[in-house]
């Protein structure tokens, strides 16, 4: 027989599943449950659940004994005819990111779903996911529907010229969902999908605001900017050695974390850069951050002084 019980503190998970817990005995141990998003517990033990001390617990969910958990963190993509399958009737849905739905739901049949994060479905779906959505952290969304439509997800980061968006192989009723960010490199002159949905970060061509932006749904931050900006994505450290080598201006745009070496001066800075950009974090030494925070037009995230900068002298 398999020993169930858990012990000590339990701390930092987006999913604590307490489900497969049979008596009060199995939760005897755990001391403190700490920074967790979503925390089922069998309904049959939520006194015992209760007696456990808790801190950063964002949802505490009781789930009746002997439902089956389907648990889902990122993107889930499914037709609408999945949550009414009777396999799903005996189950709870949780979903930690998106639901997406690429066709009109029927009926929910599942006993509950929880959802921390956007909903999003079809026209048509709007009567069976407000009788069956249990609870819904985000949005819920929904989109105009058409017979032979394709719905197109990408999960993560996507980069994505003009020519991309305007969908040369697709149809004009084709939904671009993008669970992360979309990176606009260059001008959108035409969108070729009836919506572009986007749960996360947005950054793109301010001169193309007049096309994209009617197409658009964005639920995070959107960021536009100007010119033609040389894009660092991810982790870099940018030193003096880069900066002397820009022979006119640039414009900065960057997405992800980034360090500024403390041989670049505010003098070169402002000298080889125009304008940045800013989705995330970059860390400089405390003489730069002015200079970064008057060239940042455009910021969603921090810019921070390095901890080992020893300050002025």
């Amino acid at each position: 027989m398999t020993d169930r019980r858990l012990t000590g503190e339990i701390t930092d998970v987006a999913l604590l599943d307490l489900t497969p817990m049979t008596s009060a005995e199995d939760l005897a141990g755990i001391t403190r449950i700490s920074d967790v998003a979503i925390l089922l517990v069998p309904q049959s033990l939520m006194g015992a659940a209760a007696a456990i001390p808790m801190d950063d617990v964002a949802m505490v969910v009781p789930v009746p004994d002997g439902v089956e958990v389907r648990s889902h963190t990122g993107a889930l993509v499914m037709g609408g005819d999945a949550l009414a399958g009777p396999e799903a009737e005996n189950a709870a849905l949780i979903v930690t990111g998106t639901l997406i739905l690429t066709s009109p739901v029927p009926r929910v049949a599942y006993r509950q779903v929880i959802v921390m994060g956007l909903v999003l479905a079809p026209h048509g779906s709007e009567a069976a996911l407000g009788a069956g959505l249990t609870r819904v952290t985000g949005s819920v969304d929904y989109y105009p529907y058409a017979e032979g439509q394709e719905v197109k997800v990408s999960t993560g980061q996507l980069r994505a010229d003009g020519e991309a968006l305007a969908n040369p192989a697709g149809g004009p009723d084709d939904i671009l969902v993008v669970a992360g960010q979309l990176i606009v490199t260059g001008p959108v002159t035409k969108v070729g999908y009836r919506r572009v949905v986007v749960a996360g970060q947005v950054l793109a061509p301010r001169d193309s605001q007049p096309v994209l932006g009617p197409a658009t749904i964005v639920k995070g931050q959107l960021v536009w900017y100007t010119g033609q900006p040389r894009f660092f994505v991810g982790k870099e450290r940018l030193g003096r050695s880069f900066f002397e080598l820009v022979d006119r201006p640039l414009v900065l745009a960057l997405v992800g974390s980034f360090e500024i070496d403390p041989d670049v001066t505010p003098e070169l800075l402002r000298d080889k850069v125009s304008e940045i950009v800013l989705v995330g974090k970059v860390t400089a030494p405390g003489p730069l951050v002015g200079a970064l925070q008057f060239l940042t037009t455009e910021k969603v995230g921090k810019i921070m002084v390095a901890e080992d900068d020893p300050g002025p002298r």
